[in-house]
């Protein structure tokens, strides 16, 4: 059994079509609700019209940040981010706000969820602090050697991992999970 928090900052890794939409509608975020906690998606690919939702107009991070600063101000809440690379880019600094929720969000109780297809293009700030990492199908070399690096597994079984079959990563360790 997974236990998510809502102050949690957690990742939800892999490849186009494998299985990173359908866990965070059927798993996470149910499981947040369960436990009486509010979700937010920054909506990038209009895939969560049934949760409150906001659809960016740009790719700018600092689009995302004006979404976080609410969020941060509201409390209680789990952002999560679709297209993760895009506002959270390896490239840049994070924004202020997504800063507070990734490193201070746990004494308001507020959270972030980052949904991304190039964990090797994501910020590393939110993949290193995550409590959670869902890691579904890999198959590019950048990636894989990005894992390599945290992952205590050979990260090339997941070029094989079947659809929405996922690994779990917390705490230095590895859980090879069934579709939810």
């Amino acid at each position: 059994m997974i236990k998510l928090q809502s102050w949690h900052s957690d990742t939800v890794c892999g490849a186009k079509g494998s299985g990173k939409t359908w866990l965070i509608k059927h798993g996470i975020i149910p499981a947040l609700q369960a436990s009486g906690h509010e979700v937010f998606v920054f909506d990038v690919l209009e895939e969560f019209t049934e949760y409150p939702h906001y659809v960016p107009q740009s790719d700018s991070p600092k689009e995302l940040d004006r979404v976080a600063k609410i969020i941060w101000n509201r409390w209680n809440c789990t952002l999560i981010v679709s297209e993760a690379e895009l506002y959270l880019p390896v490239t840049q600094q994070l924004q202020p706000n997504v800063f507070k929720i990734i490193t201070r969000g746990r004494h308001r109780n507020v959270g972030i969820v980052a949904d991304t297809r190039r964990i090797a293009n994501l910020n590393k700030t939110i993949f290193g602090l995550s409590e959670h990492v869902f890691i579904f199908h890999h198959w590019s070399p950048t990636d894989l050697d990005y894992l390599k690096g945290f992952v205590p597994r050979d990260v090339r079984e997941l070029a094989t991992l079947p659809l929405r079959h996922f690994w779990h990563y917390t705490e230095g360790k590895v859980e090879v999970c069934e579709p939810i």
